[in-house]
């Protein structure tokens, strides 16, 4: 039995060689005439799932995922990571606009399924994991400001920082032609021209005051 064993973990091994001897002999055409069929195939075999099979086949398939995940070393999940950037890249580079258009539906079919086959606690994981990595995310790109206030530097242009810019003030109020930013409210610096009028009544209310006093 354990020669048995070991010879389908070499056949194994060596059907793996063989198919990436295969793909690396490839160019773009023949990539993505497998890759749509590999789709074509897919859909097919899930247009055919009830409800019940598309929750086994994904419960079954987050956990063989989080299986080999955790037993990534820092270096190979970092190899990974590298290697699916550019596989979907390539991917992506080779799709004409056709199978562009038809991909995103099949990724919004695919969302809508899985979503539908959650259960309540499933649902609400997926969302607080999704404001998780959203936290992270933004807090990620403020990095680079911690502590900043502690050393500021007059010599930083901190306001041309992607983070930070906001565009110059060059559209001018059409009512006290103040200087605005391009999606500031419109009227918003005077109220729409009413603090410009009240400033002059006021001032004419002052100056009929004080005209008295140097008589």
């Amino acid at each position: 039995m354990p020669v048995k064993k070991r010879a389908s973990l070499g056949r194994s091994t060596s059907a793996a060689r063989r198919m990436a001897a295969t793909r690396a002999a490839e160019d773009s055409e023949d990539t993505r005439i497998r890759l749509d069929g590999q789709r074509a195939r897919q859909a097919a075999s899930r247009a055919a799932e009830d409800s019940e099979d598309t929750r086994t086949r994904l419960d079954g398939q987050r956990a063989r995922q989080a299986a080999s995940r955790a037993a990534e070393s820092p270096e190979r999940r970092q190899g990974r990571r590298v290697d699916d950037r550019a596989r979907h890249a390539a991917s992506r580079a080779a799709e004409s606009p056709e199978r562009r258009q038809g991909r995103r539906e099949e990724d919004r079919a695919r969302h809508a399924a899985t979503r539908g086959a959650e259960d309540p606690i499933q649902r609400r994981t997926r969302s607080e994991d999704q404001r998780r990595r959203q936290a992270a995310s933004r807090a990620a790109q403020w990095t680079f400001m911690e502590g900043e206030a502690f050393r500021y530097d007059p010599a930083n242009n901190y306001d041309s920082h992607p983070q930070l810019y906001i565009g110059q003030m060059s559209d001018v109020c059409p009512y006290c032609n103040a200087l605005k930013w391009h999606a500031e409210t419109r009227g918003m610096c005077c109220s729409g021209g009413k603090e410009q009028r009240l400033n002059r009544s006021i001032s004419w209310i002052t100056l009929e005051n004080t005209i008295p006093a140097f008589k």
